[in-house]
């Protein structure tokens, strides 16, 4: 009976192994999948015109939804998004526009939409897009108040060759681990906070930079330290081995809706990972190593919307309820067979005590 037991025991650790392995492969192989295929935003231009072929969320604070926001929009909290009640109002037979202040928030929740099998898209720039009017709640990158010209370098970079651990997910599916992370509020750190940090004299809580910019605008100019991988590269397991698991990690691009899509999914993996808050635009006024950004002459529209602020209140309209989809989209991932597992499990436990009993009694 003792060896019943060990056996036992070495089966169960072994289930449990095998789940944090389907666990990673779930998570990393569905965002591998989705980043190898290039992130996914939308103008508001683009939106305007084509309204009734979208759903649209706003997950800005419930107070500016109230003061204003695209008409037709649900409002969901952004810490309750990925639980059960609030993805069974999400539409399966309809691409969904998520929108925040200017892209930062929404990008990190598309990216894990994305992940789970859904048809999502970022409003690229946020509702600072489709309006500039601050009285409906909207805000937008200002570079007066926002914007720093700190130092970068140019060229590429020699990187240490170290190889790291990968760290264990925040939970055993994608759900789950979005549920875990996006419950405690999305991680950004703004250009000033990490200028200090990086010129503290304290080395040892410098965090390790990752640039998923082109490697050609990488060369043209990068936050020094940075090293650069692209987001279709950064899911296989050589390149996420390059990121140290136990170290803040600060993920930028050009205006941050890029890398708020990586950083969301590095966090699921189990990565202590931050968004640069408006990426380089926020580092340095060199518009020839910021490439891209906000230009409110060419990215702003002066689209109507609906709430308080709105005139006409007459005009607004009460979103349609959305039904909700039959089954949930599927994942990217191959989802854990436990009833599998635990029908496996009895079986070699019977086999291995009839086993036992047999060779005793001969």
């Amino acid at each position: 009976m003792k060896k019943v037991a060990v056996l036992n025991l070495v089966l169960v650790l072994s289930l449990m192994l095998s789940a944090v392995a389907f666990a990673a492969d779930d998570i990393q192989g569905a965002a591998y999948d989705y980043f190898n295929g290039g992130t996914k935003n939308i103008t508001a231009d683009v939106l305007h015109d084509n309204m009734d072929k979208y759903y649209v969320v706003d997950v800005r604070s419930k107070e500016d939804f109230e003061k204003g926001h695209i008409p037709g929009a649900t409002w969901v909290d952004p810490k309750t998004f990925f639980t059960q009640d609030n993805l069974n109002m999400l539409p399966k037979d309809k691409p969904i526009v998520v929108y925040c202040y200017t892209g930062q928030t929404a990008s990190q929740v598309v990216a894990v939409l994305r992940m789970m099998g859904y048809d999502a898209y970022n409003l690229l720039f946020g509702f600072g897009s489709w309006t500039m009017n601050a009285d409906a709640g909207s805000k937008w990158f200002d570079e007066t108040k926002s914007g720093y010209d700190y130092p970068t370098e140019s060229g590429q970079v020699a990187e240490a060759a170290v190889v790291y651990d990968l760290p264990t997910p925040l939970a055993d599916t994608i759900q789950a681990a979005a549920d875990a992370y996006f419950s405690g509020g999305t991680k950004n750190i703004k250009a000033d906070a990490l200028y200090d940090n990086l010129n503290d004299g304290d080395t040892s809580n410098d965090p390790f930079i990752l640039s998923v910019r082109s490697a050609e605008d990488f060369e043209k100019g990068h936050i020094p330290g940075a090293i650069n991988i692209a987001p279709g590269e950064l899911f296989i397991q050589t390149n996420l081995q390059r990121l140290p698991p136990d170290k803040q990690i600060v993920v930028y691009c050009y205006t941050g809706q890029t890398a708020s899509q990586v950083t969301s999914a590095l966090r699921l993996l189990g990565y202590d990972a931050y968004n640069l808050k408006f990426g380089m635009q926020a580092w340095t006024m060199d518009k020839d190593v910021r490439v891209k950004y906000f230009n409110p002459e060419k990215h702003s529209f002066d689209y109507a919307f609906e709430g308080t602020a709105a005139t006409g209140a007459a005009e607004e309209t009460t979103p349609a309820e959305s039904t909700a989809p039959e089954t949930m989209p599927t994942t990217g991932g191959v989802p854990f067979p436990v009833e599998g597992l635990l029908i496996g499990f009895g079986a070699l436990t019977a086999g291995a005590g009839l086993y036992l009993r047999r060779r005793k009694a001969a």
